[in-house]
């Protein structure tokens, strides 16, 4: 992304910030960055009454790149298939004759979301062995979401395939056809691939099978945390809404998965590229564990260059450095506190933000209420800040439960209701339900009973309730 597209992205983002600005924009902007953000918002903050307007770009020209992709047609495509409405489905079908294949991707992908089944006769003819070129897996992952079990033969073939990620979608429906070991084996290999994107890959077509057995493997991979969320989020929303499972069984699976996602929830530095330690970081680790455990947890005397040494270390682009530092750093305090607090206002690396929020939460120091409140407040506009705000909501769930400071508790369930009711992140609205069960009383109690009146995502919903039998009411 150019520097350039990046600052029309954030002017936009200044400028759309309703419905009705979003349909002016979309409409009557000249500037193509403007409305393809339009777009995108339409999409993201469901906004059904911009169904027609989205359909009507599905054929606009004018946003054409110099390889004859169309931008905005695959953004109004993905967002109709974020608003889920039927009405869109002949606009989207009619839109994959189109020669993108990056648009026919967005388009198949929007009508598996929407699942409509008038759309499998398309897709089935798009199957078509004449068709050379076509977006192959979102194909095959369409055709197993809608079940359509009548074109195995033409499937088979692609287990074959010379794209490690077909193949991975032919196995996705062959063993949700035939639930043989063979072909979730063949996505589980995959999941260990040394190829990072083919690994991310595996673990959405697995967690599209919705099957317990399949979580703990998606767990232990090498894949972000971000991954890890949403494919165990999707995998829990089947098991509890398949009504063929005994209710025992369910809530098994569920008291193992609901845990899963808590602890994923707070971890805030692991990357997208994780690094194996090398000697040199081993001998670092080493270096600060023996620095920190050298001074007295009680003294006065901790120098402030052993803390800033830390703070850079969680800088660093290998996980176990960052981990050793964090944990050094949580070792340190409460004198860690002041020097963290300190730096967070004068570095803007994200990354460096995010660790040092890790350690705070870990930490529980009643003078960082303020900086968490804060870091819970970002605007999401840089990769890392969600799982920033997240781990930030959790540090303040530990202080209201640990502190005896009414005025304290008070104020950190005014900002986690507010955590649990206007952000559109799901789970950040999950992270500030964990951590008003942890704080346990009754304007907590209000707070999620209120939420849940009003919460749309099911997992987030559920969290609710199991925080309001968690903590007796």
């Amino acid at each position: 992304m150019t520097i350039e597209t990046m600052t029309t992205l954030n002017s936009s983002a200044q400028l759309i910030n309703n419905p009705e600005a979003a349909v002016t924009a979309l409409k009557n902007s000249e500037d193509e960055g403007v409305r393809y953000y339009a777009a995108w918002w339409l999409g993201k903050n469901r906004i059904l009454k911009a169904i027609p307007l989205l359909c009507e770009c599905l054929k606009d020209e004018r946003d054409r790149t110099t390889l004859g992709g169309y931008p905005l047609r695959r953004q109004a495509a993905r967002s109709l298939g974020m608003l889920k409405d039927s009405q869109a489905v002949t606009p989207l079908i009619e839109a994959l004759d189109c020669s993108d294949l990056r648009l026919q991707e967005a388009v198949i992908l929007a009508l598996k979301n929407i699942g409509d089944r008038s759309a499998i006769p398309a897709l089935i003819n798009l199957l078509n062995p004449e068709i050379k070129d076509k977006p192959t897996e979102a194909l095959i992952e369409a055709l197993t979401a809608f079940k359509v079990w009548e074109v195995q033969d033409h499937i088979e073939p692609f287990l074959q395939d010379s794209s490690e990620r077909v193949k991975c979608a032919a196995a996705q429906y062959f063993y949700a056809l035939t639930l043989k070991p063979r072909y979730l084996e063949m996505l589980f290999q995959t999941l260990g691939h040394e190829n990072r994107f083919l690994r991310y890959a595996a673990a959405m077509d697995l967690a599209a099978l919705g099957r317990f057995e399949i979580a703990p493997a998606i767990i232990k991979a090498q894949i972000p945390n971000n991954i890890k969320l949403a494919t165990i989020k999707r995998i829990l929303e089947a098991l509890l809404q398949n009504k063929t499972e005994r209710e025992v069984k369910r809530q098994e699976q569920a008291n193992f998965l609901f845990p899963a996602l808590d602890e994923l929830l707070l971890d805030a530095i692991q990357g997208n590229i994780p690094r194996s330690n090398t000697v040199e970081t081993n001998q670092k680790i080493e270096k600060m564990k023996m620095l920190v455990d050298q001074q007295s947890i009680t003294s006065q005397q901790v120098p402030k260059s052993l803390i800033l040494e830390l703070i850079e270390a969680v800088k660093s682009p290998y996980p176990n450095v960052k981990a050793a530092a964090i944990q050094g750093l949580v070792e340190l305090a409460p004198l860690s506190a002041d020097v963290i607090i300190e730096v967070f206002d004068t570095d803007e690396d994200q990354d460096l933000r995010a660790g040092l929020t890790q350690a705070l939460m870990y930490i529980g120091d009643l003078r960082t209420v303020s900086l968490l409140e804060k870091v819970i407040g970002f605007d999401i506009s840089d990769h890392c800040q969600g799982k920033i705000r997240r781990v930030a909501a959790r540090g303040l769930g530990k202080i209201g439960r640990q502190t005896k400071n009414q005025e304290v508790i008070a104020q950190v369930i005014e900002k986690l209701k507010w955590a649990l009711l206007e952000p559109t992140d799901w789970a950040l609205r999950y992270s500030a339900v964990v951590s008003l069960e942890e704080i346990g009383n009754s304007d907590g109690i209000l707070a999620l009973q209120a939420a849940s009146e009003s919460e749309s995502d099911f997992i987030v919903q559920t969290r609710i309730e199991r925080a309001l039998t968690a903590i007796g009411w």
